[in-house]
């Protein structure tokens, strides 16, 4: 991977641009610190980022459920927990309360 002062990406755009048309990835620093990323752009990557994207902003609208959000990302559930809880979205819908009641409800089962 590439990288590219932000300083001279201020000075020479295209210092970066080379590295993108030959698709390779590239740090931005500052101070020789990574601050940013680019990646190159194609349609698979457009079309899987667009995907869920999507996908995600259906889920936080309540217009799909977890199972159904998981389902077609194509990936477990527990993965796209991990991605919703990564993106700091709430993937229980219920308060504390509720929760600590479903909990003890379940241990008595369990008994």
């Amino acid at each position: 991977m590439q990288s590219v002062a932000i300083r001279d990406l201020k000075n020479n755009p295209s210092s970066m641009t080379k590295y993108l048309a030959n698709k390779e990835s590239v740090f931005i620093t500052k101070h020789n610190k990574p601050i940013g990323i680019t990646i190159p752009l194609n349609d698979d990557t457009l079309s899987i980022g667009i995907k869920k994207l999507l996908l995600i902003e259906q889920y936080k609208n309540s217009l799909i459920s977890l199972g159904k959000l998981s389902e077609l990302l194509n990936i477990p559930k527990t993965e796209a927990i991990s991605l919703l809880d990564t993106l700091g979205i709430d993937w229980i819908d219920m308060s504390k309360d509720e929760l600590e009641d479903e909990l003890q409800v379940a241990q008595k089962v369990a008994k």
